[in-house]
């Protein structure tokens, strides 16, 4: 893989498409790559091999679903490659927390987080969630929007892990909020060419409407813990602020103490929700496969609750839905040098993309791999046959630092409605995703809810 630059060393092979080109797609709406993901980039790949390069008119891009260079870029030599530009469009959301941060500060941001999703912390949350889980499919009507009954779920786990408490008051404002913010970067992400965020536009302007009032409830949160501390440690916000004095001097930033628990309540509400609702769709299908469900989680019941960890197809349901629609359906890096990978050249400052939902769906690792096939990560020859092939939570060190409760979230609510329902679907009712930053449903997705 090494040679000198100075060779010589070609772009690799990809499409030409000038900027007026780039214009005149977008002025005919949401370009290809955002109306059907997986068609475009198995497309590319298809067309020009696993690792393609084009300018879009605009900058230098590589995507690659090439595996070695997945594994160098975000296993192997991670230090190498910088946050994709994406992410400061991000930021103008999330500000700087463990998402968006890098080198040291990341380190102790990590550091500062990951005690709180140890096995034995997210192990004894189990009980919260199946809490949730019963309150929440109490008295469901016959016909129940999944996508509305997830992001509800998501929510409310994600609010009592971080806060010890529900938000229900609140809901309709952070929901609302998580929402606009997400369209509205994904949008800046999309523009080749926009107004500076601090343009008073109409759209700007109602984006920092919309984060002020949620951060009017996050200070608001803090300013009460502030004010009454003997919660300290127990949630997620007790250990951020113990872990503030401790760093300095007894001092809270309490500008970034709202950054890491911005960026974990929507990542842990808004990527969930859509994963579960997407789940429950899947399943609604298959009335085999619920049976197996109940009986596999009424085998793992130990002292009155369910042993999760003795439940691999509720974990393989929950696998296979990340790997046909994965919230996180693109990943990005930036290069940080010249370098030269397999002959060609990837330039300093490009943008590298990886396509996970083509990823996720590429014949070379996924046999059927348009099929929802749980026992595909079950038994001896599991799938995938390389580990890099599936990564709906990343890979690496900046692995997803919530995967494991994201799963333990998503298997305990789906125990909890199979429960007690019969899941089928609505004829003619399909799932319309919209990918932005991360893939959201842009509809209700109806699904019939029968009781047992």
């Amino acid at each position: 893989m090494a040679e000198n630059i100075a060779t010589g060393p070609k772009l690799p092979p990809g499409p030409k498409i000038t900027p007026f080109e780039l214009v005149a797609e977008l002025l005919k709406g949401d370009p290809q790559i955002v109306r059907d993901p997986y068609r475009y980039f198995s497309g590319l790949h298809e067309k020009y091999g696993d690792l393609v390069y084009s300018d879009f008119g605009v900058g230098s891009f590589y995507i690659t679903d090439n595996l070695a260079l997945i594994r160098k870029v975000f296993v192997a030599e991670p230090r190498n490659y910088a946050k994709a530009d994406a992410y400061l469009e991000a930021a103008h959301f999330l500000g700087n927390g463990i998402l968006n941060s890098e080198g040291e500060m990341w380190q102790t941001q990590r550091a500062m987080v990951q005690p709180a999703f140890t096995k034995s912390r997210l192990n004894a949350f189990i009980s919260t969630m199946l809490e949730t889980g019963a309150k929440a499919t109490a008295n469901l009507p016959s016909q129940v929007d999944v996508s509305e009954l997830a992001m509800h779920i998501a929510l409310e786990n994600i609010c009592r892990f971080l806060f010890s408490s529900d938000f229900a008051a609140n809901e309709k404002t952070i929901r609302a909020a998580v929402e606009f913010g997400n369209n509205f970067i994904s949008r800046r992400i999309q523009m080749p060419f926009k107004l500076p965020v601090y343009f008073p536009s109409v759209s700007n302007l109602r984006f920092f409407w919309h984060r002020f009032e949620l951060d009017q409830i996050l200070y608001r949160i803090i300013d009460e813990r502030l004010a009454s501390p003997k919660q300290d440690a127990v949630d997620l916000l007790g250990m951020l602020l113990l872990s503030e004095k401790e760093k300095n001097g007894g001092k809270i930033r309490k500008e970034q103490v709202r950054d890491e628990i911005i960026t974990l309540l929507i990542a842990g509400h808004e990527t969930t929700g859509y994963t579960l609702a997407m789940a429950l769709w899947l399943i609604a299908a298959d009335s085999s496969l619920q049976q197996r469900l109940r009986a596999e989680a009424d085998a793992a019941m130990a002292s009155g609750a369910v042993d999760f960890e003795k439940c691999p197809l509720s974990e393989a349901v929950v696998n296979e839905t990340l790997r046909l629609y994965p919230a996180a359906w693109i990943i990005g890096r930036k290069l940080k040098a010249n370098e030269i990978f397999e002959g060609y050249l990837l330039k300093s400052g490009a943008q590298l993309q990886t396509g996970i939902i083509a990823l996720h769906r590429n014949p070379k690792y996924w046999s059927d791999p348009d099929s929802f096939k749980p026992e595909r990560f079950l038994g001896e020859n599991a799938e995938p046959a390389v580990k890099q092939a599936f990564m709906p939570f990343g890979a690496g060190p900046r692995k997803c630092i919530g995967s494991v409760f994201a799963m333990l979230e998503m298997q305990t609510a789906i125990y909890a409605i199979l429960k007690d329902y019969h899941l089928s679907r609505v004829a003619g009712a399909e799932p319309k995703v919209e990918y932005l930053f991360t893939a959201r449903l842009k509809e209700a997705l109806p699904v019939i809810f029968d009781r047992l």
